[in-house]
Order: structure tokens, then C-alpha cells, then sequence
């Protein structure tokens, strides 16, 4: 069933429903039943059951076991918790990238993962006529980048095989992996040294060393990068570059509240 708006469009009745249902837990109300939210809403209360179940399966919302209630689940914490990191991100992160492309000369990225790309959210040109450029909304995939491949390291097992299924590993380049062993191989490497590089993996000519930001809860929320041509950036520079921007991107998620235990 749908409803029409002013615009015309539609509006998908279960999905606005399920809405209602979220929005009544505001001004106090931590707990409602299925009879409750179903005379609020003057809805039937089986088809509020079947709404409630969706909800509940999905973690949007909890159900206390002690008087069988629901109340709003941790998943309306993480998605508040994504928005409120995208929305700070760039104020937080530009000093850190500023100093980072003043301390390199070379061009800088900042970018968050949406599903199987990363899309940019900011750059900081370097000062150097030839380099690898990047524009603001640009996407690519997260398998051939160093940002890419930087935030999704640090998932846990789970999420990972949820982001890889199906994960079409295309070649970009002929640099570019595509097998999925020899990929979740590197991820490996990546968690362990804290930094990801870019082997002409997604564009020919350069090499690129990413890093990931954390959110306060822990989570990666968005990744660096320093993007050098091949000429200007050799192999025997890759640990110290890589291990500044790393602290770059550490610094950034400490100031965005994440607390960094691993020491």
C-alpha cells in the first residue's frame, strides 16, 4: 500500500508506519507494548506486531524481557553515531590535513566508505603543478584504493564477509587485485601496520598510503590518504610516509572522541 503526497510521489505506507512507530518513543517514553503502540497509532495490532518484529530483528528497536515492552535498540545509537561523525568530520579533520599537505607538498583526501566505494568528502591540493588529483564527490572502489581498503581492514569478521559477498573484484589497472584470498591476505597486513598502499592499484603512475579514522565508539568511520606520483614518492619511503599519515589519522580520530587503547 502507498500514499500519495503533495509532490506526487508515493510514500510506502509500512515504511512511514514503522516511522511512527520509532518517533513515539520522545518526551519520556522509554517503553511501550504492542497494544499501546498499536492504539496510539490506531493501527491494528497485528500489523504492529509484524512492524515491531521487523524492527526488532533489525535492532532498531529492543524488547526488555523482564515486562516485554520494546524501546529503541543500539542500532538508533550507531546510525546517529555515523551521521553526527560525517556531519564533524571535515571541520574536525582539516587541520590534520593541512599540516599533513604542507608537511608532504603533494595532495591529500579525506573519504568514507558507502557500501562497495569510498566516496571523497574533501581534498587539500599539494603545491606541485603534477600530482594525483581527486575531486570532492568523486567515487571508487574499496578494493583498489588505499582509503578503501584502509577502513574496511579494520572491520571485524563479520562485517567483512557481509561487505566481500558478491564483491565484484574488477581491474582497474593491472596492478589491481582481484583475487579475494590473496586480498583478505593483505587486509591482514593492513590491520597489523596500521596503513594501506596504493600500487597504481586504482590509477596508473602513482602511489598512494591511506589510514583510517575511528569514530568515539571505536568504529572506522571514514580514511586519509596522500596521493604522490611515482616519481616523487620510492619504495624506501612507503614506512615513513605511511607511518605519518597514520598519526595524521589518529589524531584525527582522538579528536573526533575515540580512545585509543592498543597501547
Amino acid at each position: 500500500m502507498s500514499i500519495k503526497n503533495n509532490s506526487n510521489r508515493k510514500v510506502i505506507a509500512s515504511v512511514q508506519n514503522a516511522l511512527r512507530i520509532l518517533n513515539l518513543f520522545e518526551n519520556g517514553v522509554h517503553e511501550l507494548g504492542n497494544s499501546e503502540i498499536a492504539k496510539r497509532l490506531n493501527m491494528d495490532p497485528g500489523t504492529v506486531a509484524g512492524l515491531i518484529f521487523t524492527l526488532k530483528i533489525n535492532k532498531y528497536l529492543d524488547q526488555n524481557p523482564d515486562n516485554r515492552k520494546y524501546r529503541l535498540g543500539l542500532k538508533i545509537a550507531e546510525r546517529a553515531a555515523v551521521l553526527l561523525n560525517q556531519m564533524d568530520i571535515r571541520k574536525t579533520a582539516a587541520p590534520f590535513l593541512e599540516d599533513l599537505r604542507d608537511w608532504s607538498g603533494e595532495s591529500v583526501n579525506l573519504a568514507i566508505r558507502d557500501n562497495h566505494e569510498v566516496v571523497y568528502i574533501e581534498r587539500m591540493f599539494g603545491n606541485h603543478a603534477l600530482g594525483i588529483r581527486s575531486e570532492v564527490g568523486k567515487r571508487a572502489p574499496i578494493h583498489s584504493t588505499a582509503l578503501g581498503k584502509a577502513i574496511i581492514a579494520n572491520f571485524s569478521a563479520e562485517e567483512l564477509k557481509s561487505v566481500l559477498e558478491n564483491y565484484n573484484f574488477c581491474a582497474l589497472t593491472p596492478y589491481t587485485e582481484t583475487d579475494r584470498g590473496k586480498f583478505v591476505q593483505r587486509l591482514e597486513l593492513i590491520r597489523t601496520r596500521g596503513f594501506a598502499i596504493d600500487e597504481q592499484e586504482n590509477e596508473l603512475g602513482g602511489r598512494c598510503v591511506g589510514a583510517p579514522i575511528f569514530g568515539h565508539l571505536g568504529q572506522p568511520v571514514a580514511a586519509i590518504s596522500l596521493s604522490i606520483p611515482l616519481h616523487r614518492f620510492p619504495e624506501e619511503r612507503i614506512e615513513e610516509i605511511g607511518n605519518r599519515v597514520k598519526v595524521a589519522a589518529m589524531d584525527i580520530s582522538q579528536a573526533l572522541g575515540f580512545i585509543d587503547n592498543s597501547e
